[in-house]
């Protein structure tokens, strides 16, 4: 394994102290591969900025102090072995300072269980401040979530129709504002997704109050989002109601990896679309999927909490499900303004990659991925073209490890074995309904590979350009993501049950295995398993 030069810092290795508790669920679904310096970089202290910042905007913190990155164990989040992780203790500790939320309601929610021995610490000293500064945030952050994606699209746009950046100068100044775009965004995004998920606890007490508990699933759903957007004019391109050109100037800031800034985006290379059309049209017979279901289903779910309740509880049940209409699809909104933010990035960074290279301090444009947003915007350091080779090997040789899902301490990578393939795995149910199918593994959208109809998806996150799968698949299956993520948001919209944080469902599950899952237990059957080869 090669090393970093005495005094270089591995951008992409941390090292925890003992007893600190991580997780990969929820980052993952967002990340979930292995980062490119460049990447990491753009989110590690704007992360944490934003996190903090977002706890303090509630009134939750005094003031936003970020700890130095030498400092893992009191980060928000932190890298190791090239994949980004949560902190649970810290967001177990600033959950538990919250109001209508806890530690273990923040876990259970997002990281999709309670550890057994994890230990909460709730305290109400700052709830008079956090009931002041929180309440026009339950108001008013939607909008302002709303008016950021528009904000970053109109920039998006402006960026795209401009001439290339002249020089390297110019390349910088465009890769440096949308980077402060990107932090904009995602400091009201995280106040968004703290609130929604205050919320859903929230709904998930009124629930059991009224005797079901069952019915949380429903009441997250049926809201509308903008991933509907992306499926409708999918259809629309397939049914040739739409050109390529008119789809990609809406979308074309998504990909197979969005997250990933090294990425290819829609814009950049088409070709995926090609694939997730086919699947559409291929799927044309198979019974139209109406997404006003899902909202019947959600209404009919408020009017059955509302009749289980009485007094003050049915008019906080009220109050709650209105905030939910608006708040939810919000979730979607902000993270396609980040996203938008990151394709402007992207396109600033390869302009920068193509004049440094022609100056002879890279050997190919993509390697400016390898540098960290500092190197990139600073005037070229010296020896950038043996860091890269470096920081290319290193990132390598990550990808070749395997880390789990959640851990404390200091992650051990895992050590790649063949196991005998399960008749059962358990995840955790976030849409609900049954489905029985035969598995499609998805592990690269941008391979094209079709799914068809009425196979059920299986892989290890999605994201928006999974998104006209969830039309064509009986049911989906993931390794990592929770509740609030993006796979279970969508299927909740689309009416398809949905099992998450299987932790190893990619691996366990192989094309041509015939499996029944429950999207409320989580509960996912082997009925036949696909011959080897």
């Amino acid at each position: 394994m090669p090393e970093e030069d005495v005094g270089e810092i591995d951008p992409l290795h941390r090292h925890s102290g003992p007893g600190v508790a991580w997780t990969r669920v929820n980052i993952g679904e967002g990340i979930p591969g292995v980062c490119t310096p460049l990447n990491w970089s753009w989110r590690d202290d704007t992360q944490e900025r934003t996190i903090r910042g977002a706890y303090y905007d509630m009134g939750v913190l005094s003031k936003v102090e970020i700890p130095d990155p030498s400092d893992v164990d009191r980060r928000a989040s932190a890298i190791f072995y090239g994949r980004p992780a949560l902190n649970v203790d810290v967001s177990r500790a600033l959950a538990d300072l919250q109001p209508g939320t806890s530690g273990d309601a923040l876990e259970e929610l997002y990281f999709g269980a309670v550890r057994p021995d994890a230990v909460s610490a709730p305290s109400r000293r700052r709830y008079p401040i956090v009931f002041a500064k929180s309440a026009p945030l339950w108001l008013e952050v939607h909008r302002r979530v709303d008016g950021l994606y528009a904000q970053s699209r109109r920039r998006w746009r402006r960026a795209l129709d401009a001439p290339t950046p002249p020089d390297l100068a110019a390349a910088q100044a465009g890769f440096r504002a949308a980077h402060r775009q990107f932090e904009a965004v995602t400091r009201p995004h995280s106040v968004l997704a703290l609130l929604v998920g205050a919320l859903a606890g929230q709904l998930r007490a009124l629930a059991e109050r009224a005797g079901q508990p069952d019915l949380v699933m429903e009441l997250m759903g049926g809201h509308g989002s903008i991933e509907l957007e992306t499926t409708a004019d999918l259809q629309s391109l397939s049914q040739g109601q739409l050109s390529r050109e008119v789809f990609l100037e809406r979308h074309g800031y998504q990909g197979p990896a969005p997250g990933e800034i090294s990425s290819r985006s829609w814009r950049e290379e088409p070709e995926p679309v090609e694939g997730l059309v086919r699947s559409l049209a291929e799927g044309s017979d198979a019974p139209a999927r109406d997404p006003r279901e899902a909202s019947d289903r959600r209404q009919a779910a408020e009017r059955q909490l509302l009749a289980g309740l009485r007094g003050w509880r049915r008019n906080v049940a009220r109050l709650l499900l209105g905030r939910a209409h608006a708040m939810m699809p919000a979730r979607e909104t902000g993270k396609a303004g980040m996203m938008l933010s990151v394709d402007i990035g992207r396109y600033y960074a390869r302009s920068a990659g193509r004049r440094l290279t022609e100056a002879g301090r890279l050997s190919d444009p993509e390697d400016v991925f390898y540098l960290t947003v500092d190197e990139l915007c600073a005037a070229p350091g010296p020896d950038l073209l043996g860091r890269v080779e470096r920081r290319r090997a290193q990132r390598a040789h990550y990808e070749s490890l395997a880390l789990p899902r959640s851990w404390v301490g200091m992650v051990e990578p895992l050590e790649h074995e063949e196991r005998a393939r399960p008749d059962r795995l358990e995840g955790l149910g976030v849409s609900p309904g049954h489905a029985r199918g035969r598995v499609r593994v998805l592990t690269d959208p941008a391979a094209g590979e079709s799914l068809e109809p009425g196979e059920i998806l299986v892989c290890v996150a999605t994201n928006p350009s999974y998104a006209s799968y969830f039309l064509i698949a009986a049911g989906v299956v993931t390794d990592i993501g929770g509740a609030l993520g993006h796979g279970a948001i969508v299927a909740r919209e689309v009416g398809i049950p949905c099992v998450v944080n299987t932790g190893s469902g990619s691996r366990d599950l192989r094309t041509g295995d015939e499996i029944e899952i429950d999207g409320s237990t989580g509960r996912i059957d082997v009925l036949a398993h696909a011959s080897a080869g």
